[in-house]
């Protein structure tokens, strides 16, 4: 089984991030399962972060489009599934309506697993813009019911700072105790940190478990739900729906669409 990992991070930016998922997909992976890991092309965010240009609408479409590029390209690569490494889900529906085999988001997968280990779900994100970008992806998924809480970190961090404190993990690791801990009271069963790289930076801590409330590993959660998926696609009991959720372009009318673009 081959699995596309996308990331909405340059990954070259993010050493530290890339090689922790290099050691955790080895780690955690089923067996014959390969996670290739992407990222977005370097310069996609010019001298910005990822959490400060995807507050803004206008630059997530068009890091969306960008994502939506390269994973339309795992399939014909022979790819078994595509995992979109992000809560803010960047082109999630656009791909399922591209693709044939299974497309799972962190946000999505989260939260579905969560429903099952706990009534009440808290989310632990890096910034109150992000937190608000979260909610935006709670709200598509029709489970705000299951949500508690969405705290930001105090201060705010952005991936730069997260990755630094690989390095310096002790201000970065009191700021989630202290925003899981606020999610806990407000009735939260089990935290989900609701961030690519601070999932990794609390998995890299070994964080699992917070007054008696489970902290979930984003990152392994999101591979064990894809590598379900794949199981399901390949003994065929279930497919992607495409009446209304995800509809794909018939061939003759992308065939044209195509002709159309190439004359312009």
């Amino acid at each position: 089984m081959r699995i596309w990992h996308q990331s909405v991070t340059e990954l070259d930016a993010l050493p530290h991030y890339a090689e922790s998922l290099k050691r955790r997909f080895a780690a955690v992976a089923g067996p014959g399962v390969e996670v290739v890991l992407h990222g977005v092309p370097i310069g996609t965010y010019g001298s910005s972060s990822p959490a400060r240009a995807l507050e803004y609408p206008r630059e997530r479409n068009r890091v969306a489009n960008v994502v939506l590029a390269q994973v339309e390209r795992a399939e014909l690569e022979g790819f078994d599934a595509v995992m979109i490494a992000s809560f803010a889900e960047p082109a999630l529906r656009e791909a399922r309506a591209a693709l044939d085999i299974p497309v799972t988001s962190m946000m999505e997968s989260c939260l579905l697993a969560g429903c099952s280990v706990a009534p009440l779900i808290g989310i632990v994100t890096i910034s109150p813009a992000g937190a608000r970008m979260l909610a935006e992806s709670v709200d598509r998924h029709r489970l705000n019911a299951r949500l508690v809480d969405i705290v930001s970190l105090a201060p705010a961090y952005d991936e730069f700072d997260l990755q630094r404190a690989f390095d310096e993990p002790k201000g970065l690791r009191a700021a989630f105790e202290a925003a899981a801990r606020k999610a806990i009271d407000a009735g939260a069963d089990v935290v989900i940190p609701g961030e690519g790289v601070l999932n990794e930076f609390v998995a890299h801590l070994d964080i699992r478990e917070l007054d008696g409330v489970a902290v979930m590993d984003a990152t392994a959660l999101t591979l064990t739900y894809t590598e379900m998926l794949v199981g399901a696609y390949q003994r065929s009991m279930l497919r992607t729906g495409r009446r209304w959720g995800y509809p794909m372009v018939p061939a003759n009318l992308r065939l044209a669409l195509d002709t159309a673009q190439k004359t312009r």
